[in-house]
């Protein structure tokens, strides 16, 4: 399931523009949020907007770690079905993020 969802976000820094970088190994993956992907400036403010957002739509599995990261670290039994509510979510919430920024 990790690769699996790790296949759905990696796109993401080209679909996003305030996403920096995705990476991660299984199960545990970053999200790096960013103000400019050229300079690497960390969004921090963008980074909590995008917590917040996803606390209220359901995923449980967004943390905060570092300053501008979120990271995703859903259950060990987790199903596609359920990944790829996750993942739609999160979309969501980044989509709106970054229509606010």
């Amino acid at each position: 399931m990790g690769d699996y969802i790790f296949g759905r976000l990696a796109d993401w820094t080209k679909n996003f523009k305030i996403v920096g970088d995705v990476r991660g190994l299984g199960l545990m993956i970053g999200i790096e949020i960013v103000r400019d992907q050229r300079t690497k400036e960390k969004a921090a403010d963008l980074r909590n907007a995008i917590v917040d957002l996803a606390f209220h739509k359901g995923p449980a599995g967004a943390r905060c770690s570092r300053r501008n990261t979120i990271r995703l670290s859903p259950p060990l039994l987790i199903d596609q079905e359920q990944a790829d509510f996750a993942v739609a979510t999160l979309e969501d919430c980044f989509r709106e993020a970054e229509k606010n920024a």
